[in-house]
C-alpha cells in the first residue's frame, strides 16, 4: 500500500491523500481520501458496512472518503489500522463456495450434500470410519448401605420376666453358636418348674390307681365299670397337664432336666456371630420380653441394599454382577451378585431395594456403612459409534454419513448411554455404515 499527497479538486484547502492498495494476481486500487488541516476531529462516527470480497475494497475507500474530514496525523493513525483489516478480509475466501468455484473451495455443499474436492487439504483432516455393532453392558450407579443377612442377625429377647443375674459378654464380642450370654433369675421360672414337678408326681400317682382298677376289674369284676372308667380318665388328665408343662419349657427353649436353681435359666447364643447391640446390664430387672436385650450377628456374610430409581428398574436382574466401593477403603472394589430385588417400591422415594450378597470372609466390612454400587448390566448388542463423530444441531445429534468417494450428508440419531469412547446409537444408522469419525465439524463451515 502506497500513500502520496496532492490537492482535491484544485483545492489547495483540501488536501487529499491517495492510497493504493495491491490486491493477489498483481491488481492495484488507488482512491483519494480527503484530509483537512483545519479540522481535527471527525465529522461523524465511522461505522463502515461490511466487506467480505475483494470488490468490497473500492467500497470502504469511498464509504471512508465520504466519512472523515480531519488531520493527516488523526487520518493516519486511524484510518490505516481499518485498510489494513479490510485488506486481510478481502484476501480471505470462504470455505465452503457455490459449485462454479469448487475448484478453489475445500469442500462444496449442494443438494443438502458436500463433497470434498480431490486436491481440498480437507481431505487430510477427515477421518472415516464405520458405525460398529458391539457387545456393551449399560452401567448403573445407585446408593447402597450394607446391612447384615437377616438369616444371621439373632436379637436377642428375654424368654421370661425377671431380673438379669449375670452378664457374661460385651459389645463387640465375637460369640459362637451355644455360648452362654447372660443368666435372668426368674420366679415365673420357678413356678414353671414347680408346675412341671406336680405334673410328673400326678401322672405316677394316676398311673398306679390306674393299674389297681385294672387289676381288680380283671379278677371277677370287683369294682365297677365307672370306678375303671373314671381311673382311666384321671390317668388321662394327668398326661395332658404333663405335656402342657413341658410345651412351656420347650417354648422358651428350656431344658427339662438342669443343675442349675430352679428360679435361674441361662440363656445362649442361638447363632455364631459379634454382639452388634447391648442393652442388657447386670442386675436390672428384664420386664418386657417384645424388647431385645443384645444382638448377634453374623457379618461373614453382607448385603449391599442399594436403591435404585424407579426409572432404572428394568436394568437390574437377578443374579446380575457388580461391583461396590465403599468410603472406608478408597479405590478398593467388592464384588458380588444381586440376591434379591424387593417387590414393591418406597411410595416416597420412588425406589426399589436390590440386595447384593458379599462374602465378608476377612471382617473388614460393618454393617451400616454407606456404598456406592455399579451395577454392569446385562450384555446386548447395538450399534455404537466414537463420540467425536457425534455433531450438536440446534436440538439434534447428527452424524455424516458417507453416500459417495467424498460426499457426505448429514443424518440425524437418537443415542443411547456413552460407554467409554462409543456410544450407542438407538436409531437412525445401521452397522457397517461409513461415517466421518473426527473432524466432521469441518464440513459444516
Amino acid at each position: 500500500m502506497h500513500r502520496a499527497k496532492s490537492s482535491l479538486l484544485g483545492n489547495p484547502q483540501q488536501q487529499a491523500t491517495a492510497v493504493t492498495i495491491s490486491l493477489q494476481g498483481g491488481q492495484q486500487h488507488s482512491q483519494y481520501l480527503p484530509i483537512s488541516p483545519a479540522f481535527d476531529t471527525p465529522v461523524r462516527s465511522f461505522s463502515p458496512p461490511p466487506f467480505h470480497t475483494r470488490s468490497s475494497v473500492p467500497q470502504f475507500l469511498q464509504y471512508s472518503s465520504a466519512s472523515f474530514v480531519k488531520s493527516p496525523d488523526r487520518t493516519r493513525k486511524v484510518l490505516l489500522p481499518m485498510l489494513a483489516v479490510v485488506i486481510l478480509a478481502a484476501c480471505h475466501t470462504k470455505s465452503a463456495v457455490p459449485a462454479n468455484n469448487a475448484a478453489e473451495a475445500t469442500h462444496v455443499w449442494q443438494n443438502n450434500v458436500v463433497t470434498v474436492p480431490e486436491a481440498s487439504e480437507l481431505r487430510h483432516f477427515l477421518v472415516l470410519g464405520k458405525a460398529t455393532l458391539r457387545s456393551v453392558q449399560t452401567e448403573l450407579l445407585a446408593p447402597a448401605v450394607l446391612e447384615a443377612d437377616p438369616s444371621k442377625v439373632a436379637n436377642i429377647l428375654p424368654p421370661l420376666s425377671g431380673r438379669i443375674a449375670h452378664l457374661y459378654v460385651h459389645l463387640g464380642d465375637n460369640v459362637r453358636a451355644g455360648q452362654p450370654l447372660f443368666t435372668i433369675d426368674s420366679s415365673d421360672l420357678a413356678q414353671a418348674r414347680a408346675d412341671l414337678k406336680h405334673a410328673q408326681q400326678s401322672l405316677v400317682f394316676f398311673k398306679k390307681a390306674l393299674v389297681r382298677a385294672e387289676d381288680l376289674a380283671a379278677h371277677n369284676n370287683i369294682i365297677s365299670a365307672k370306678d375303671l372308667e373314671q381311673a382311666q380318665t384321671d390317668y388321662a388328665g394327668a398326661q395332658a397337664e404333663l405335656e402342657r408343662a413341658q410345651a412351656v419349657f420347650s417354648t422358651f427353649g428350656i431344658p427339662l432336666n438342669t443343675n442349675e436353681s430352679p428360679r435361674q435359666l441361662t440363656v445362649k447364643s442361638p447363632v455364631s456371630g459379634r454382639v452388634s447391640t447391648l442393652s442388657a446390664v447386670a442386675g436390672t430387672f428384664a420386664n418386657d420380653n417384645t424388647a431385645a436385650l443384645m444382638t448377634v450377628s453374623d457379618v461373614s456374610t453382607l448385603w449391599f441394599t442399594a436403591s435404585v430409581q424407579e426409572k432404572d428398574l428394568a436394568t437390574v436382574k437377578a443374579g446380575e454382577e457388580v461391583e461396590a466401593t465403599v468410603q472406608a477403603f478408597p479405590g478398593e472394589t467388592f464384588k458380588g451378585r444381586v440376591a434379591f430385588v424387593a417387590d414393591q417400591l418406597d411410595a416416597d422415594t420412588r425406589t426399589i431395594k436390590v440386595r447384593i450378597a458379599y462374602q465378608n470372609a476377612d471382617g473388614r466390612l460393618r454393617p451400616n456403612m454407606f456404598a456406592t454400587v455399579r451395577f454392569l448390566g446385562v450384555a446386548r448388542d447395538v450399534v455404537v459409534v466414537p463420540t467425536a463423530a457425534l455433531l450438536q444441531n440446534d436440538a439434534n445429534v447428527q452424524v455424516f454419513v458417507q453416500t459417495a468417494p467424498w460426499a457426505f450428508t448429514a443424518r440425524t440419531l437418537t443415542i443411547g448411554a456413552r460407554s467409554g469412547e462409543f456410544t450407542e446409537v438407538l436409531t437412525g444408522l445401521a452397522a457397517g455404515t461409513d461415517i466421518v469419525v473426527k473432524n466432521g465439524v469441518l464440513l459444516n463451515d
